[in-house]
């Protein structure tokens, strides 16, 4: 496993103080790219991408990696990912709070989809 950020840290702390349902780092969810999720709840297909170095000029701001970045996102959309983008203003408890009731809730829809499949 690399190491993490101050910000996937950060995160990481806040996540277990809302009692969040366990995530998976670094989730490759495509089978041809090398394409990772920072942290992906896979029931609910939620993904969380933690979105560093914004004021910095990061990869992610420039031209290049920001149109990659957009072809990442919506190519997970259009495999009914859910992906969350927090820049380090919004890694909050009340933030993660809404994060954890949307896996809450994705993962309620796909149990009543089972159960009526049956």
């Amino acid at each position: 496993m690399r190491n993490r950020s101050q910000l996937e840290l950060k995160f990481i702390a806040y996540w277990k103080e809302v009692d969040g349902q366990p995530l998976q780092e670094e989730h490759k969810f495509h089978k041809t790219r090398k394409w990772r999720f920072d942290f992906a709840h896979l029931q609910s297909k939620v993904a969380i991408e933690i979105e560093g170095g914004i004021w910095n000029q990061s990869r992610h701001t420039k031209a290049v990696g920001y149109i990659k970045d957009c072809e990442k996102y919506n190519t997970a959309t259009f495999d009914d990912w859910a992906v969350i983008r927090l820049p380090n203003y919004w890694i909050t408890q009340e933030t993660l709070l809404e994060i954890k009731q949307l896996i809450d809730k994705r993962c309620q829809k796909t149990m009543q989809n089972t159960a009526q499949a049956d």
